[in-house]
């Protein structure tokens, strides 16, 4: 027998960072929400776990909490290395920030709850009914909204209830990841590493933890097909030897986002509409931003009574996420083919700024386009753009 049926304004799909920051916002401003995922918390979410100045910011005006409880590493600098030559180094200049997913999407979920947001954990989504507005979950039960917010991810259910697929196969990224348990032969490092010229297209990086080094490439997945053996040799190349351990796989979007993140009463965020930065890798800060706007959008339709409204609300507010991704991919395919991560290695060595201005633009407080005239005033842009015939 099909369990009850249940009726909530807004119910919001996924309990990653994105869906967090919508259930909060609602249910802090008294909205009836409800928030259901497949997992129950905490679990296990596959990510380097690096956090900028950009998410904390964003952290604070969306959870207006603390989230020192999560934070296992604190960096004020970076490594950069071109295969295994270090190009340049930074040290005590911008914060960054370094957690565990599974502690760090807890603790948001947890502060959502606290706001009154109604969890329905460990419930698959089965099927969406986009024309009747309601879902079916695997115990039976049905759950009725008047707006449905998908961040579900990468593999979002509803993106594709309501696009068809969730992602383009042709314009996805993909990652590989490794755990390396922190010992005396692979000892702890105070700042992160990123590497360029390991990837066709892309880049690897080595993150520090409290327990573990996360290493990981992630890059565009069709200009990479032996992106598995690429990530073997970076491991080999890094520690010597492949560390023990599972090397696990996801499909990151990598700036291939929703033009127009939703359809009728369905809104997008997160993963799920694609927001994963393509030049830093960056996606939690999108992810709480993208919600937290979703979440917004909704309040205002509701309290206007005008629900399909959501949508047009939704996309004036997302505008600002959208060129933000417009521009980071420009400077993608000047930076990620081979001739740029060349280019890169010869400029590195020679400036401190160029370090200071990438994590300048990781901290929110550079723009792509200040970014991008300067990497064309060093000369590193500008021989690409000129074989691209866009000169």
């Amino acid at each position: 027998m099909a369990a009850s049926a249940a009726q909530f304004k807004v119910v919001v799909v996924g309990g990653g960072p994105a869906g967090s920051a919508a259930a909060r916002t609602l249910a802090a401003a008294g909205v009836a929400v409800c928030l259901i995922d497949k997992s129950e918390f905490p679990r296990d979410k596959l990510c380097g776990g690096l956090l900028t100045l950009r998410s904390r910011k964003t952290f604070q005006q969306v959870f207006q909490a603390d989230w020192s409880p999560v934070i296992q590493h604190h960096s004020r600098g970076a490594e950069f290395y071109y295969q295994r030559q270090k190009l340049n180094s930074l040290t005590d200049y911008k914060d960054i920030f370094f957690t565990c997913r599974r502690e760090f999407d807890a603790h948001l979920l947890g502060l959502a709850e606290s706001c009154g947001a109604k969890l329905l954990l460990g419930r698959q989504v089965q099927a969406v009914d986009t024309a009747h507005s309601r879902l079916t979950l695997s115990d039976g039960q049905t759950i009725g909204y008047d707006l449905l917010i998908g961040a579900d991810g990468v593999n979002s259910a509803v993106a594709k209830a309501v696009f068809g697929s969730s992602f383009s196969k042709e314009r996805i990224g993909f990652g590989f990841e490794l755990e390396v348990p922190i010992s005396r032969v692979i000892p702890l490092i105070p700042d992160p590493e990123i590497y360029f010229g390991v990837l066709d297209w892309g880049y690897g990086w080595v993150f520090p933890k409290r327990h573990t080094l996360t290493a990981g490439v992630g890059g565009l997945l069709r200009a990479s097909p032996k992106m598995r053996a690429e990530f073997e040799a970076f491991l080999k190349s890094r520690f010597g030897a492949i560390p023990p351990g599972q090397i696990k796989g996801h499909f990151i979007p990598f700036g291939d986002f929703r033009q127009v993140p939703g359809q009728g009463n369905v809104l997008l965020c997160g993963d799920a509409a694609g927001l994963v930065e393509p030049i830093t890798g960056e996606g939690i800060a999108f992810a709480m931003l993208s919600g937290f706007y979703a979440a917004e959008s909704a309040r205002e339709a509701i309290l206007t009574g005008r629900e399909k409204s959501a949508l047009a609300l939704y996309q004036k507010r997302y505008a600002e996420i959208a060129d933000t991704f417009r521009q980071a991919n420009r400077l993608r395919r000047m930076l990620f083919p081979k001739l740029g991560q060349r280019l890169l290695a010869k400029a590195l060595p020679k400036s401190k700024s160029l370090v200071r201005r990438q994590m300048d633009l990781m901290a929110d407080e550079l723009s792509y386009p200040e970014f991008g005239r300067y990497l064309l005033a060093k000369g590193i842009t500008g021989p690409i753009k000129a074989m691209l015939g866009r000169t």
